[in-house]
């Protein structure tokens, strides 16, 4: 921080206190020889004034928002910005105030990477406002250590800890240091400006600034059709500039790239020693490819989903608007969960005291749900292969979790009351139903998969439909 010599004063005469009851006037609120007492926040270049020094204040301007400091024991003064300094009216406090700031009165905090956020609050979380934007090779002031809460990626707890910091500009809020380089200015060499980033470099910024998520997300929560298989934090593009990686999580596929560096090829990124390939789109989605050919201009936002998918276009979505997301769609489920049972018992279903409800046929076997969401379907040797859900351990005989509110099709809603989706215990694969109470009975039809935003909307012709009877009420 450059600074400005104001003029030295050669004692307190009177024609220093005319001059400064015109100051005064002008905005300056104190005339005495000082008016209290400062600590550097922020290191005046060329001068002895170094953060964590205790100095004198002799004057404030509210019109040009500084004030003016000296060093004890000379006649220099310096103009320097308001926010350069911690104000105290008492040197006692002032120098409490320096006992704070302590070891980290010499460091400073500089970017690894464009675009990190300095927070309100020392949380990563949606309601913690972002004050400001810090630039790649920007530094700012640590101010003190912070207790904040975890900062996670993907599913993974980020080491680090959250500072109170300033920035050169005097915005005050907190960030977290992960993705921060030290500077202590009693052992480095000056920092230097930095030249502007190259266009690559400005690129690869952007990709590491945030954190991205399939493109199916954005369509999942604008039509508030989420589905918890495809839709949850651990999914997106994650990079990592420090150890040089990319890592893709995606249902049906995790990948890690490893790169050694990022080159410009045309509208693409090329991350040297893998297969990726990045093409911003803006400043709020990409396309990521890492196969052999690059995808069309085009691309389904629905690829990425199948494990032989080489491509999938990202999004950014803040991270509480996903969780708020999820929240609604739990809640969604527990609803239709408790609708369904309600359903059977007004179509005559049995529920007996431990909240079983039971279903039978000869046919079909024996299907059972409990009220905390588990099933149970057993004697189903007489059932196509494929129409109950996959199990390793037997062939008539399975248990576990049912998740009620599929969402249907148009024409699907038209004949069936429902859908659910069943997890067996032992492959944790996933099989859809579409469910209707008719004529006493409990008729059901599997479903293909839809990919991840759509609906359920194609019935397993081959494998046709069953029905169970309501165990009767008492």
């Amino acid at each position: 921080m450059e600074n400005t010599k104001y003029p030295a004063f050669k004692g307190f005469n009177k024609i220093f206190a005319a001059f400064c009851l015109i100051l005064a006037g002008m905005g300056f609120f104190s005339c005495s020889s000082h008016s209290g007492w400062g600590l550097v926040l922020w290191s005046v270049k060329g001068t002895e004034l170094k953060a964590g020094l205790v100095v004198p204040v002799y004057l404030k301007s509210n019109i040009t928002k500084q004030y003016v400091i000296g060093l004890q024991d000379t006649d220099e003064r310096f103009e320097v910005p308001l926010w350069q300094v911690d104000y105290h009216r008492s040197k006692k406090a002032a120098l409490e105030a320096a006992e704070t700031l302590g070891e980290l009165a010499p460091i400073y905090f500089i970017a690894e990477r464009d675009g990190l956020p300095m927070r309100e609050t020392p949380s990563n979380n949606a309601d913690a406002r972002r004050v400001y934007r810090m630039r790649e090779g920007e530094r700012v002031k640590a101010l003190a250590k912070a207790e904040g809460d975890a900062v996670y990626t993907g599913g993974e707890k980020l080491p680090g800890d959250w500072y109170l910091v300033v920035a050169e500009d005097g915005t005050r809020g907190y960030v977290f240091s992960y993705a921060l380089s030290v500077f202590d200015e009693t052992k480095d060499d000056e920092l230097e400006i930095q030249e502007e980033p190259q266009t690559e470099t400005k690129a690869a910024n952007l990709v590491f600034s945030q954190t991205w998520r399939p493109a199916w997300y954005g369509s999942m929560v604008n039509e508030n059709q989420v589905d918890l298989d495809y839709f949850s934090l651990r999914f997106g593009l994650f990079g990592d500039a420090l150890n040089r990686q990319v890592r893709v999580e995606l249902p049906a596929a995790s990948k890690v790239f490893r790169y050694s560096a990022i080159e410009q090829e045309g509208d693409w990124l090329e991350f040297v020693g893998s297969t990726l390939r990045i093409k911003l789109e803006g400043s709020t989605s990409l396309l990521a490819s890492w196969g052999s050919t690059l995808p069309a201009e085009e691309p389904d936002d629905t690829a990425g989903w199948s494990i032989s998918d080489t491509y999938l276009r990202f999004i950014f979505v803040e991270s509480e608007a996903i969780r708020d997301a999820m929240r609604r769609e739990e809640a969604r489920q527990s609803a239709a969960l408790k609708d369904f049972f309600q359903a059977a018992k007004t179509a005559g279903a049995r529920i007996d005291a431990a909240g079983l409800l039971r279903f039978s046929s000869p046919f079909a076997g024996t299907l059972e749900f409990w009220p905390s969401g588990a099933y149970a379907w057993n004697d189903t040797l007489f059932l196509p292969t494929g129409f109950t859900p996959v199990s390793t351990e037997s062939e008539s005989a399975q248990k576990g979790t049912v998740v009620f509110g599929l969402r249907l099709s148009k024409e699907l809603i038209v004949q069936w009351n429902g859908g659910f989706s069943m997890y067996s215990d032992d492959t944790g694969r996933r099989s859809d139903f579409a469910y209707a109470f008719r004529g006493g009975r409990l008729e059901l039809a599997p479903l293909e998969l839809s990919p991840p935003g759509n609906l359920a909307g194609k019935v397993k012709a081959k494998l046709g439909t069953t029905s169970l009877d309501l165990s009767p009420a008492n």
